[in-house]
């Protein structure tokens, strides 16, 4: 699962261009040329409209998926997934949030990661979770391109793109026990080959009920650990101290550690903010 620790950062208040732009800087079509299917994972954990920080902006998932088309991947080949919160009908959150409008005459799949059949795999290496009950898509498709939003998390500090992988499996309560290594070990088996974080509108306070800030920043790269410690940076947090990253890490999942990692776009100590969690 080695990677090349590239991430790039586009200022940005364009939820179209920005993260076309942010893909062309790492060089995404030839990383997406390596695979034939690709699941695009954003977060919608519930039906938030993405203007609270939330959820992911639809326009940015959009983005995407014009950006898969453009470099020559079918609509047969692309699919949208997510599984939100158990209490929540999760195609009626695609409505709500304004993503079946958003994908409108582009042909690709819109999935209910909770409604489809969960196949037991089992996680080796995994030091908490041995074995996760993933929603068969995870298995069916090559590529997980991970879109999540730049939020803070009450347990785990900050919540972006490995953290997305939970709404890929069932039941999600098994997570909250051991949570930063339990993170850790199902993106061991599952992380995503590819990360764009929506960080237009972040989240700060709590992941779901959160008072919204104005980055105005698109993260893209092809290291989960590197995109979650640029992004956790920029919400004023310190990648050393979340644990998830440092087990990730330790793992060799990928690069946390800042002065490591090559950076394309904008220097990311000027669009610094604090969030509060």
């Amino acid at each position: 699962m080695a990677r090349g620790a590239v991430v790039s950062i586009v200022h940005t208040s364009d939820p179209v261009e920005g993260p076309k732009k942010a893909l062309d800087m790492i060089g995404a079509p030839r990383i997406l040329f390596r695979y034939d299917r690709v699941l695009v994972k954003p977060n919608y954990v519930n039906a938030s409209h993405p203007s609270t920080g939330v959820t992911t902006d639809p326009r940015v998932v959009r983005s995407v998926v014009e950006y898969l088309l453009e470099i020559g991947k079918v609509p047969d080949e692309i699919a949208v997934g997510e599984g939100g919160m158990a209490n929540y009908n999760t195609m009626e959150t695609f409505r709500a949030v304004g993503l079946v409008d958003q994908l409108k005459g582009l042909g690709v799949k819109l999935i209910d990661l909770n409604a489809e059949p969960h196949v037991e795999a089992s996680i080796p290496g995994g030091r908490s979770l041995k074995s996760v009950k993933v929603a068969r898509p995870f298995l069916e498709y090559d590529c997980i391109l991970s879109v999540p939003k730049l939020k803070v998390h009450c347990w785990a500090r900050s919540t972006l793109s490995m953290k997305n992988m939970m709404g890929g499996i069932l039941p999600k309560g098994i997570m909250h026990d051991d949570l930063h290594q339990k993170i850790v070990d199902l993106n061991m088996a599952f992380g995503p080959e590819l990360t764009v974080i929506d960080g237009i509108v972040g989240c700060q306070g709590h992941e779901l009920a959160c008072d919204p800030v104005n980055s105005n920043v698109i993260i893209a790269g092809e290291d989960f650990v590197a995109t979650d410690a640029v992004g956790s940076f920029l919400m004023g947090l310190r990648p050393e101290d979340i644990p998830y990253l440092q087990l990730a890490k330790k793992a060799g999942l990928g690069e946390s550690g800042l002065e490591k990692i090559i950076f394309k776009g904008e220097q990311i100590s000027r669009l610094r903010k604090h969030y509060r969690i």
